[in-house]
């Protein structure tokens, strides 16, 4: 009897609870975005994007601190985002003193050893730049990351290369994972099916790049590279979270915004492989358009149904060119000589008379041996800054004075 009494009761309210669902409100809002602050965003300012609560730089470590891996993701040219990484970096490592690692995109697996050496204290920054191959793998100014790597050096801290070998990723471009030579195959990270919003994200990311066509292969080559890169940096985190120099340690991984926007990139291929706490923290550049001018693609990109982060730091923009200056020339290395192979137009090296085929001998009185030797030494100056360039030409000894200024961006066609 007491079953007859409720199944009526149960019925009556199964249906006015799809009447309600019925006549609901429809509340609408970007499900990117669900609590735009108020007011817009400000430079310093950083927010808890599930709640869309403001929340201070210590409430943000104090969240950080319960997640096995955070992944940052920057904008490669923004000085600002390296500021932001290095304050994680710092309070991660006061928090968790010896228990806190580093992973880079910057560098490539091979350069592993080169990573150990420097931070043993085993080589200067100039060996370490030549050892990890940095211009030739990653190229943006060393100085923009030098403090975090001086910072790990200081403390200790291992720093763990995330990116595919050179060849392999070549390889991956060319024939896909199934068709490798067998050497390039047992490299491999296990590959795991495309997640269908980073499909589509990535299709919209490569329709925008005007150095991409193809059609549909082209876009199936720049798929694979970018799940080998996302898989071989999973792979990587996991291998060292597992290993005994990795137990119990905390790690934060340095990578452009689009490998753990949304958490299908790094995040979720880390997640297949060992589950754990994880949080994204974003930067939110905020710029003027002059400065947004040029730096950006031309996406339309797919609506999702996901936030892109847990957290959102705004910086300001402070462009890594804003103080960089260069020679204008182009070098190749050749039969033990370092040779001038062009010189731009109007450049520094133009101003100063040196020339296509002069050898490089010395910068300010330091013998250069190598393209790195003198981009290292380039590195160190700035706009208005003066160099005693040594050339040899025709057999001929010459010390030709030089004098840096920004040379000016060349004009969009």
């Amino acid at each position: 009897m007491r079953g007859n009494i409720l199944w009526p009761i149960g019925l009556a309210g199964a249906l006015l609870l799809a009447g309600c669902v019925a006549n609901r409100a429809v509340v609408t809002g970007d499900p990117e975005d669900p609590y735009p602050p108020k007011g817009g965003l400000r430079a310093g300012d950083i927010y808890h994007m599930p709640t869309g609560l403001r929340i201070s730089e210590a409430g943000l470590m104090d969240m950080l601190a319960g997640a096995r891996l955070v992944c940052v993701g920057e904008t490669h040219d923004n000085q600002s985002d390296k500021r932001v990484e290095l304050a994680v970096i710092r309070e991660m490592y006061r928090r968790f003193p010896g228990k806190v690692a580093i992973g880079m995109e910057m560098f490539r697996t091979p350069q592993q050893g080169a990573l150990d050496r420097w931070v043993k204290g085993e080589l200067t920054e100039l060996e370490f730049l030549k050892e990890s191959k940095w211009y030739e793998t990653w190229g943006y100014d060393f100085s923009a990351y030098r403090d975090i790597l001086l910072f790990a050096r200081e403390k200790g801290i291992d720093v763990i290369a995330l990116d595919p070998p050179r060849k392999l990723q070549d390889e991956v471009s060319r024939f896909g994972v199934d068709n490798l030579p067998a050497d390039e195959a047992r490299k491999l990270p296990a590959i795991g099916e495309p997640d269908p919003y980073q499909r589509e994200v990535l299709r919209a990311v490569f329709a925008g790049h005007e150095g991409h066509s193809g059609g549909e292969a082209g876009f199936d080559s720049f798929l694979r590279v970018q799940l080998l890169w996302e898989e071989t940096m999973a792979q990587q985190v996991v291998d060292y979270l597992r290993s005994p120099r990795g137990e119990g340690k905390h790690m934060v991984t340095i990578t452009g915004g689009w490998h753990v926007e949304y958490g299908f990139g790094l995040p979720k291929k880390v997640i297949r492989r060992m589950p754990m706490p994880y949080a994204i923290l974003l930067t939110k550049e905020i710029s003027t358009p002059e400065q947004k001018e040029g730096r950006r693609m031309d996406v339309d990109l797919p609506e999702l149904p996901l936030l892109p982060a847990d957290f959102r730091w705004c910086v300001p923009f402070e462009s890594l060119e804003g103080k960089k200056v260069r020679m204008g020339i182009r070098m190749e290395e050749k039969g033990g000589r370092l040779l001038v192979a062009s010189v731009a137009k109007g450049s520094p090296a133009d101003a100063a008379g040196i020339a296509k085929g002069d050898e490089l001998v010395a910068f300010d009185g330091k013998r250069v041996m190598d393209t790195t030797d003198v981009l290292y030494l380039v590195g160190k100056k700035r706009e208005g800054d003066t160099a005693k360039v040594t050339i040899l030409r025709n057999g001929e000894r010459k010390v030709v004075p030089l004098t840096f200024f920004r040379m000016p961006k060349p004009k969009a066609r």
